[in-house]
């Protein structure tokens, strides 16, 4: 992320040199990216499923046609890039600071909401969704479908 807002940051230093220099600082945001992952995860397979049982009313999400699991996989990638814009915002700021900066993360967050307001929360959400959004649908839609057509074949294997 910094290498990507500033490069200058690096000053011609090489991968090794950095590494040296920065150690654990490079891993910035980490737990904020493993915090945002939890509730984006919940968000993508909830929001599935939503699409699955309340749109289609299906009872058994294994007998979804492609083009559901694509609608559903559709419903989830949003759901699930909307529910963690907030913590990715604050994980990019954390990790886009300068090296020497002691900011925390709350801080961060406290500085949001007082100078920008609780929309700032939310920036870059539309290219987000429409960048990451066709990535997260194409991989989802293909292990939803997959998924169940490993187990009609194995199951058709153990029966020969």
């Amino acid at each position: 992320i910094k290498k990507q807002t500033n490069p200058a940051a690096f000053g011609g230093r090489n991968s090794l040199r950095i590494f040296y220099e920065e150690g654990f600082g490079l891993y910035r945001g980490a737990l904020w990216t493993a915090a945002r992952n939890a509730p984006g995860s919940f968000a993508l397979f909830g929001g599935s499923a939503f699409v699955k049982e309340f749109l289609f009313h299906l009872e058994d999400y294994n007998r979804a046609t492609f083009l559901q699991n694509f609608a559903a996989s559709i419903g989830g990638a949003v759901a699930s890039i909307a529910v963690s814009a907030p913590l990715d915002v604050v994980k990019t700021r954390i990790q886009a600071r300068p090296f020497d900066s002691p900011k925390s993360g709350m801080a961060i967050v406290r500085d949001m909401v007082r100078q920008e307001g609780f929309s700032a929360f939310f920036k870059g959400l539309t290219p987000k969704i429409l960048v990451v959004g066709p990535k997260l649908v194409f991989s989802f839609t293909c292990a939803q479908w997959l998924i169940p057509q490993i187990d009609r074949w194995t199951r058709a294997a153990e029966l020969k």
